[in-house]
Order: structure tokens, then C-alpha cells, then sequence
């Protein structure tokens, strides 16, 4: 019996590698016009294009369903495998997780006249970004410092994590202050007011300003359900 158990995992790993893994995609910029209105996906080393993903400056339901025979992939501005070798075409590369699911593909531009961005793989899931939290993404090359209410939350360069529970005060919102950690100091970046997310999600994305390298900090409410 134990046999035929383990010959039907194998069985079913194998129909899974064939068929691939399907994700729910959507697409998120901090540009203006950049990378455009439409993505479009090829799979690594694929021939084919592997589908076309909408890439808004908010957050919404609307979102792509891709079946893909792996997770990496390439992103362009043009259809037709001939735009994968074509630099000028080339938005970025990125590797989805491997079993699949719901994710936010962040473009952050690199160059104000070009469609090359970085792209990161922000999970969607429920687990991952519940319902009434704060995804900070410290996508800065500078450690940062999100007060709420005067209780501090630290960032890392690079670091991507929840504020659960974010405290409030009057109003059930957030006075809040952003600071980041340079060579001669804190310095603030951010203040203002943060309304409690209630049942939907915010995500707030720290970045390098593409033209004045400084500090920025740009938020995103999330309207959608999270699956």
C-alpha cells in the first residue's frame, strides 16, 4: 500500500511539473507611463508569449491568470519572442513563487526615458498581507523608521514586512513619521496621517527618488479581497 502511495505523489508531482503552476497576477508601477499599459509575459526560454498582464498606478480586482511552466520569466514591451533579445524591449526578469498563487509584480523604473524597471514579487495571499495590515516595502538602499503613534517600526534596506494592528488615535488613524538613516543622521522623509486600513490592506512602498536619489514613500489602499 505504502508503495502505491508514493507512486501516486510521484505520479501527481510529475502532471503538476508538465502543466505548470497558475498564478493570479497583478501589476503595480510607480511610474507614470513606464513599463506601459500592458506587460507582456514570456516564459524562460519560451518561444511563445505566456499571456499579457495589466499594469495600473493603483491597486484594484483586475488581475492576469497566467499558467506558466515555471517560475522565472521575462517581461517585455512587445509581443513575439524576438523582443526577449531586444534591450529596448526588455522591461525585467523575475521568479514568481513555485507552487503558484496570488502576487503583486512591482515595477519601480530605473531610467526616466526607458521601459527597464526592477521588478519585485510581492505575495498576495491572505496569509501573507492580511486584511487590516500595512505592507511596508523598504525597497531603499537606507535602513528606515516608520513611527505610528509614536511607536517605532524598523526597516531594513531591502526588508518587506507587516504592520499588524497598527496603532491608532483619534479619528482611528495614524499619526505617523518616516525617517531613514543616512551617513550623518536620521533624517525625515515623511509625516502626516494614516487612516486605520480597517478590512482592506495598504501597501507602502519606500523607495530611491529615480532623479533626486532621496528617500520617498508612496501608499497604495488595496480595494481588492484578498484571496
Amino acid at each position: 500500500m505504502k508503495s502505491m502511495f508514493f507512486a501516486a505523489v510521484a505520479a501527481a508531482s510529475l502532471v503538476s511539473i508538465a502543466h505548470g503552476q497558475e498564478y493570479q497576477v497583478r501589476g503595480l508601477t510607480l511610474g507614470q507611463d513606464v513599463p506601459g499599459p500592458e506587460v507582456h509575459v514570456h516564459q524562460d526560454g519560451g518561444k511563445a508569449d505566456a499571456g499579457v498582464l495589466e499594469v495600473k498606478s493603483y491597486l484594484n480586482h483586475e488581475g492576469t491568470t497566467l499558467k506558466l511552466k515555471g517560475p522565472k520569466i521575462v517581461l517585455t514591451t512587445q509581443s513575439g519572442a524576438a523582443s526577449v533579445k531586444d534591450p529596448a524591449q526588455v522591461i525585467g526578469t523575475c521568479e514568481l513563487p513555485a507552487k503558484g498563487g496570488s502576487v503583486i509584480l512591482l515595477f519601480i523604473p530605473e531610467k526616466p526615458d526607458s521601459p527597464a524597471s526592477k521588478i519585485v514579487v510581492l505575495d498576495d495571499s491572505k496569509k501573507a498581507f492580511p486584511p487590516g495590515s500595512i505592507k511596508v516595502a523598504n525597497l531603499s538602499s537606507l535602513p528606515v523608521k516608520i513611527e505610528l503613534e509614536k511607536k517605532p517600526f524598523d526597516f531594513k534596506a531591502g526588508e518587506i514586512a507587516n504592520i499588524e494592528n497598527p496603532p491608532v488615535g483619534e479619528g482611528n488613524s495614524s499619526g505617523y513619521k518616516a525617517t531613514c538613516e543616512t551617513a550623518t543622521g536620521w533624517q525625515a522623509f515623511g509625516a502626516g496621517v494614516w487612516p486605520h486600513p480597517g478590512q482592506k490592506r495598504v501597501l507602502q512602498v519606500v523607495t530611491n527618488s529615480p532623479e533626486s536619489k532621496l528617500v520617498v514613500i508612496r501608499g497604495f489602499r488595496d480595494v481588492a479581497t484578498p484571496p
